[in-house]
């Protein structure tokens, strides 16, 4: 009797792996391009900002919905806030975030997907902090982002973006 169950429990194993890149993974991920947040400089002082567009990845099989809004802060080299206590970060996206899943000739496919783009950049204030502390290498911009999905439910992740000087466009 144990050889059917060891197999019925190999094969139950082997099912919930295949359903963990969907169910546990996490279903969507905002990239940059650039793949940082920073600035430039000219020889007059000037700082520029580069600007990013960023996109919703959307894993297969997650529900699609809306990319509503952000809310971020920025850490220094040791994990500090940088700018402790205040409301530095937050707006509102209100970009259309695909399903990762469509219906081709009446069979369910599964498919990343991706968003159009946004634009997502630096604070012109944190560019200004960064730069009069020296341009420090590890400043990074913790973001929370929320998506509400088709269904209603609400999924929000925490992403981590570098800063850095100079970001060449």
């Amino acid at each position: 009797m144990k050889g059917p169950r060891l197999i019925a429990g190999f094969i139950l194993a082997l099912a919930l792996t295949a359903c963990s890149d969907v169910f546990f993974q996490q279903p969507y991920r905002v990239l940059l391009e650039p793949a940082q947040l920073g600035y430039e400089v000219d020889d007059q002082g000037k700082i520029t900002v580069v600007g990013n567009n960023a996109f919703v990845q959307v894993a297969p099989g997650a529900p699609g919905g809306y990319l509503e809004r952000y809310e971020y802060l920025v850490v220094d080299d040791s994990g500090n806030e940088v700018f402790s206590g205040a409301s530095l970060g937050s707006g509102f996206v209100a970009v259309e975030v695909p399903a990762g899943r469509e219906v081709v000739d009446g069979q369910v496919r599964y498919a990343a997907k991706q968003s159009q783009p946004f634009r997502f950049s630096l604070d012109g204030r944190v560019a200004i902090e960064h730069l009069n502390q020296g341009g420090p290498l590890n400043w990074r911009y913790l973001v929370t982002w929320y998506v509400t999905t088709s269904n209603g439910g609400v999924v929000r992740w925490t992403q981590e973006y570098q800063v850095k000087y100079p970001l060449r466009p």
